[in-house]
């Protein structure tokens, strides 16, 4: 029987009497295991499940973790990384290879951008083009023989443009492509983008899975053992995985992820709406909403919603800036996925060139809705409306 997310979040990969039945996997602080003999200390490279030598290749609390992760996500194998950039540039150096090529969508994370388009391209001669991604046909049209990798991120997380994974995934697969999604946004529990065809799925564990904004880490999790292999490697010779006590910590977060994200999404949603149908408020982007332009691959894709969404103000960027400044609960600040409810603008300093790619003006603002109460939150946007309208 299939096992349900609840137990597989709170009982997976636990196994009692390796550590006196505590309730709550220690945490293995050790940089090194010992060995009885020469012999086995070579023979752990065979790379048991339960064999452990040094703390940069494995450690048994990040073990734990891995395994619900990869429950979670459906896949083969999963490692978890000390940034959620160390796992996005993992999975580039594992795909590509010196010449090749990769297609990424225009509006997937900055810093992995500027990774592939400055340090890919200056040592590693690799070339990137950037789609927006709505249209399968403009992925196909950008797709070359050399292409090795196909970077998404649906939704993306300033104005929340869906990629159709499953077309995506197809066509990338088609000139021998491998498919890395950044699924932080809508996490396992409302997503699970490698059963649409997706290789790697990685996240950004200071969001949801982490859920306390105590921990950076990240993930990767894969179809394909073999790949995973490479993704293991790769870990151990960037020397990125992640500490044992933040690994503790991502764990006990996983333990309410699936309450947290729903509370999230439920309060969203009523945010959301709310705005949609405020005056000075031109545009809403959630996936939530009935309104998206693309709500239809949004059901087919996604069961479910998360607590981050971008508007636009009838206004200037500066009344903009006025606005977020003015928010009580809101705090400014450039994260989410915690219990706490954020404000930033994104592209405030971006020129107009720049905003009309990304989809949006230079006025979008992004919040984050957190846990302290729906009313409360449209309490605070009301005041602030008041405030500076």
């Amino acid at each position: 029987m299939e096992k349900s997310t609840g137990m597989i979040l709170e009982h997976t990969g636990e196994e009692y009497d390796r550590y006196y039945n505590a309730i709550v996997p220690p945490i293995f602080m050790n940089s090194l295991n010992i060995f009885p003999t020469v012999d086995a200390y070579y023979d752990s490279d065979k790379r048991d499940i339960h064999t452990y030598c040094y703390g940069r290749v494995q450690n048994p609390t990040v073990r734990i973790l891995e395994e619900k992760i990869t429950e979670l996500e459906k896949g083969s194998e999963s490692y978890v990384f000390s940034s959620g950039m160390a796992a996005a540039t993992a999975a580039v150096l594992t795909a590509c290879s010196a010449g090749g090529h990769v297609v990424c969508i225009r509006t997937a994370y900055g810093p992995l951008k500027d990774f592939l388009m400055n340090y890919c391209r200056e040592h590693m001669q690799i070339e990137t083009t950037l789609v927006d991604g709505d249209d399968p046909a403009e992925i196909r049209e950008a797709m070359r023989d050399n292409t090795q990798l196909l970077v998404l991120e649906s939704p993306s997380s300033v104005v929340f443009r869906i990629q159709d994974i499953e077309k995506a995934a197809r066509i990338a697969h088609e000139k021998g492509s491998l498919v890395y999604i950044d699924n932080t946004f809508c996490t396992p529990i409302y997503q699970n983008p490698l059963e649409m065809g997706a290789d790697f799925v990685m996240h950004t564990a200071s969001k949801y899975l982490g859920g306390h904004s105590d921990i950076i880490g990240g993930t990767l999790t894969v179809r394909d053992p073999r790949l995973g292999e490479k993704v293991r490697t790769m870990r151990e010779q960037l020397g990125s995985i992640i500490g044992p006590m933040e690994g503790w910590l991502m764990m006990r977060g996983l333990r309410t992820l699936e309450v947290r994200v729903k509370e999230h999404g439920k309060t969203a949603l009523a945010v959301a709406q709310y705005l949609e149908a405020h005056p000075k408020v031109r545009k809403v982007y959630y996936t939530g909403l009935a309104s998206h332009p693309q709500h239809e691959l949004i059901e087919k894709q996604q069961s479910g919603h998360t607590g981050l969404l971008s508007f636009e103000l009838d206004c200037t960027t500066e009344e903009a800036k006025t606005f977020c400044q003015a928010l009580r609960i809101f705090k400014i600040g450039v994260s989410w996925g915690g219990f706490e409810s954020l404000v930033t603008m994104p592209y405030a300093r971006e020129n107009e060139e720049t905003c009309r790619k990304m989809g949006a003006g230079q006025n979008v603002i992004r919040i984050h809705c957190g846990l302290e109460g729906t009313e409360n939150l449209i309490s605070d946007l009301e005041q602030a409306f008041d405030q500076v309208f």
